[in-house]
C-alpha cells in the first residue's frame, strides 16, 4: 500500500479509537511509504484543530467553520492535505493533493474533488502566512492553536503556568519527538558502535546514559533489542526510574501501575539488590510487562500479577510505592497526539478523582519511613499539586523528601514535587513528588 493511501487508513481508523502507532503496525508498506505515511500521520494529528482552522476558513461562507459536516473521508483528505502541504517539507505538494483526489474518487466521492482542490490550493497558496501569524500572536488562544494544544484544556494550562513558561511551552510541543534507548547497565558504548554499524544515526545523550537516534525505530528493528542490550524509552521516563533507584534503601518496591514494565524493568536492572511486585489492570500491558522482564533477564526478581491496585495485596509490606497514575498524558501528546483530541474536562475530572483514590491507597499500603514516589506525565497542576495538596492535607503525618536540583528540564512544582520539561525530542513532560510516612 502506498504511503498518502495508507496514511489516509489509519486516520480512519484513528476516528475509531484505534492509535496511530497500532494502525501504522498493522498495515504491510514498503520502508518508502510507511515513512512517508507516519510522518504525514503524525503532523497532521499533532495540530488537528489548527489544520481544521486553516483549510476551515478556505471553505465557502455556507460551509465556513462547519467541517464537521463533511463527509469523514473528505475531512481526512483536507486535514492530510492541510498538515501536509504546510509541514511536509520534502514532498511535492502537487503529488499530495493528486494523491488525495484520487482516493476520494476511489471511495465514491467524486463530487467532494472540486472543493477539496479548490480549498487545498488556497491552503498551498496562503495558509502558511495564517500559521505564522497565529505563532505570532500576542493572544495565547492563538499560540495555543498553533501549538496544537486543545482548545478546551486551555485553563488548565493557564492555572499551572505562568504566561513565560506557557509561550516557551508552547514552543516545545508541536517538536517531533525522536527516539531514545536506554542500554544495559555497562554497554553504552557497545549498543552505539552496533548502531553505528547498522547504519543508524545515535549519539550519547548528554541528561542520562540514555543514546539518542535522529529519528524514530521500531523495537525490533534496534541493534541487540532481543538479546536486552537497548530498551526504547523516553530520556524522561528514565529520569523518572532514576528517582526510584536514588529513593530505593531496601525491601520490596511495589509498582502501583506498572503498565507494559518499562520502568520496572529497569528499576530492577538498575539495583540488583531489589524486589519488585507490580501490578496492571490491562491484560495487555500485563503481558507485555511479562515479555518485558524476561527479555532483560530480570524475572526472577518481579512478582506481576494483573489486577486492580485499589484490590490487590502486596505479598509483603512495601518500603517503596511507585505511583505511575493513569494521567492526561499532556506531557506525552507530541508522541501520542492522538490521546488529546479525546479528552474532555469531564475525563479529566474522572483521571485526577482516580489519581487521588490510588493515592490514598498507596498510603494504607505504605508502612512508617516508607517512600510514595507519586509519578504523572502531565504537566496539568489538577492532576499534580492539587492531588498532592489533598495528600498533605489528609495526611499531615507524611513529609515531602528534597526533589532533585532545579534546572533544565527539572522545573520544581508550586509548592511540591518537581516536573520534568519536554525540553527536546528525547524528553516527555512528568511531573514526581517524593514523600515519606513518618509515623
Amino acid at each position: 500500500m502506498r504511503g498518502i493511501e495508507a496514511a489516509l487508513q489509519v486516520l480512519e481508523q484513528v476516528r475509531a479509537g484505534r492509535f496511530a502507532s497500532e494502525a501504522l503496525r498493522r498495515i504491510g508498506m514498503k520502508p518508502a511509504d510507511a515513512a512517508l505515511a507516519s510522518s504525514l500521520v503524525y503532523i497532521a494529528l499533532r495540530r488537528r484543530e489548527l489544520w481544521q482552522e486553516v483549510y476551515g476558513g478556505f471553505l465557502k461562507e455556507g460551509a465556513k467553520g462547519g467541517h464537521k459536516g463533511l463527509p469523514p473521508a473528505v475531512q481526512d483528505a483536507l486535514l492530510a492535505g492541510t498538515a501536509g502541504l504546510l509541514e511536509l517539507r520534502r514532498f511535492a505538494g502537487g503529488v499530495l493533493v493528486n494523491a488525495l483526489l484520487d482516493d476520494l474518487k476511489a471511495r465514491s466521492l467524486k463530487r467532494w474533488v472540486p472543493l477539496v482542490n479548490a480549498v487545498l490550493h488556497n491552503v498551498g497558496e496562503e495558509g502558511a502566512k495564517r500559521v505564522e501569524a497565529l505563532r505570532r500572536s500576542p493572544a495565547l488562544e492563538d499560540r495555543a492553536l498553533w501549538a496544537g494544544v486543545p482548545r478546551w484544556s486551555l485553563p488548565a494550562w493557564t492555572r499551572t503556568w505562568q504566561r513565560a513558561d506557557l509561550n516557551r511551552l508552547f514552543e516545545l510541543l508541536p517538536l517531533p519527538p525522536a527516539a531514545a534507548l536506554r542500554p544495559a547497565p555497562g554497554r553504552r558504548e557497545e549498543l552505539l558502535a552496533r548502531l553505528w554499524e547498522a547504519g543508524v544515526e545515535a549519539e550519547p545523550s548528554d541528561l542520562s546514559e540514555a543514546v539518542r537516534l535522529k529519528d524514530t525505530l521500531l523495537p525490533t528493528e534496534v541493534p541487540g533489542f532481543d538479546e536486552g542490550l537497548a530498551t526504547m524509552q523516553t530520556e524522561g521516563s528514565m529520569l523518572v526510574a532514576d528517582m526510584v533507584r536514588r529513593c530505593y534503601r531496601g525491601g520490596l518496591i511495589l509498582d502501583m501501575c506498572c503498565g507494559r514494565g518499562v520502568k520496572a524493568a529497569q528499576i530492577l536492572s538498575a539495583c540488583p539488590e531489589a524486589r519488585l511486585e507490580g501490578w496492571e489492570l490491562s491484560e495487555g500491558r500485563h503481558r507485555s510487562a511479562l515479555r518485558e522482564v524476561r527479555r532483560l533477564g530480570v524475572e526472577g526478581r518481579a512478582r506481576l500479577r494483573c489486577g486492580d491496585a485499589l484490590k490487590l495485596e502486596p505479598e509483603e509490606a512495601p518500603s517503596l510505592i511507585l505511583l505511575d497514575a493513569p494521567c492526561s498524558g499532556s506531557g506525552t501528546w507530541s508522541r501520542k497526539p492522538e490521546a488529546k483530541w479525546r479528552l474532555t474536562w469531564e475525563e479529566l475530572d474522572r483521571l485526577a478523582a482516580a489519581q487521588r483514590a490510588l493515592l490514598e491507597r498507596a498510603f494504607a499500603l505504605s508502612a512508617p519511613r516508607g517512600i510514595i514516589l507519586y509519578v504523572t506525565c502531565s504537566l496539568l497542576r489538577g492532576e499534580n499539586e492539587s492531588v498532592m495538596a489533598d495528600f498533605f492535607e489528609a495526611h499531615p503525618e507524611c513529609a515531602e523528601l528534597p526533589a532533585r536540583p532545579e534546572g533544565p528540564p527539572f522545573r520544581r512544582g508550586r509548592p511540591w514535587g518537581t516536573y520534568i520539561w519536554p525540553e527536546n525530542p528525547w524528553l516527555d513532560g512528568f511531573y514526581c513528588a517524593a514523600t515519606m510516612r513518618l509515623s
